[in-house]
């Protein structure tokens, strides 16, 4: 109908990470798409709420990746509550080896290559019934948005997509972590009554950098809440060998630690080559246990002392860049 026009009723907060696994950053949001006529298009009252458009948007051009936007819902099942919650994104894929390579930057080959991988993968999806790897065979990460009762999972790379009914409104922002301590990702959902869900896996791996446990973008306190960890360009993260839960005997806890940094000719900037990194046993600042600053990055092994006593420690290593960004990773041990 030409004396209607279209709307944008709201928006989500914005999401960023490397939705198709490319290595550019995308941004991800969610719009709620209202009809009207023209001469109403300031008066919400006449507006009639037809879908939720989920947008995946390359950081550097503004044009839409392949596959988006998406229609998530329309007519009658479209939620008009205020607020949208924000996207998830988190890698939901089996296998997740390539992105310890990914971190250090990728080739122009590599780039071609992750694009015929997610093209195979989606025509594979479309035409094939056989069995799937869990999380789909594209690369990038996976898109999870409530939108009342129903959480959308969406896989980025091929916009495959499964959805699950809770059965109540989800009104937040999804979270992730390994919140039962199996070595599996769990995602974390929370309804309007007060219910807390998990949605355990035991074949999707944790990885510290394939979390997100600090609420929603620029939320007090939530300075590891920039990007998706495997996305960033930037960042820092305990290995394995010091992350496992264990009590410790004696003075000293080594700690393995790796730093990253991709961005775009660092190689030639020496001054911007300066990581500040910090060791709190807790948040808190007045608990800092450990610091120091490093020009290069690699993997370190570092020695601290916990000068507060006997007990049990969630260790949080902190990386603050020359831009004054923080990145963050949390560990739990015993001690003496």
């Amino acid at each position: 109908d030409e004396a209607k026009s279209l709307v944008v009723r709201g928006t989500s907060p914005l999401s960023l990470g490397d939705v198709d696994g490319t290595g550019r950053l995308a941004i991800v949001v969610v719009a709620r798409i209202a009809s009207t006529e023209r001469q109403y298009q300031h008066r919400p009252d006449k507006h009639d709420v037809l879908e939720h458009r989920l947008y995946a948007i390359d950081a550097v051009t503004g044009d839409d990746l392949e596959h988006f936007p998406i229609i998530l819902n329309k007519g009658a099942d479209v939620s008009t509550s205020s607020l949208i919650p924000q996207p998830l994104l988190i890698d939901l894929h089996e296998d997740q080896r390539h992105w310890l390579n990914q971190i250090h930057g990728l080739s122009d080959e590599d780039i071609s290559t992750i694009r015929q991988i997610n093209k195979r993968a989606a025509e594979d999806f479309s035409a094939s019934s056989q069995p799937r790897p869990h999380g789909g065979a594209g690369r990038g990460v996976h898109i999870v948005q409530p939108l009342g009762s129903t959480l959308y999972i969406i896989e980025g790379a091929t916009a495959c997509s499964q959805t699950v009914d809770v059965g109540d409104t989800i009104p937040s922002m999804v979270q992730a972590d390994d919140v039962h301590g199996t070595g599996g990702l769990d995602l974390v959902v929370t309804t309007s009554r007060g219910e807390i869900l998990t949605l355990e896996s035991d074949t999707v791996s944790y990885h510290p950098l394939n979390v997100w446990n600090a609420g929603v973008t620029r939320a007090p306190g939530s300075s590891n809440a920039q990007a998706h960890g495997f996305s960033s360009t930037q960042g820092i993260f305990v290995h394995p060998m010091s992350r496992v839960w264990r009590d410790i005997l004696g003075v000293y806890i080594p700690i393995t630690f790796e730093i990253f940094d991709r961005r775009p000719n660092i190689a030639n900037e020496a001054n911007l080559q300066v990581y500040e990194v910090e060791v709190r046993a807790g948040m808190s600042a007045k608990r800092t246990i450990f610091y120091r600053s490093y020009n290069a990055t690699g993997i370190y092994t570092e020695r601290v002392q916990i000068p507060f006593g006997p007990g049990y420690f969630s260790l949080t290593v902190l990386l603050r860049t020359t831009h004054g960004i923080v990145y963050e990773d949390t560990f739990h041990i015993g001690f003496n």
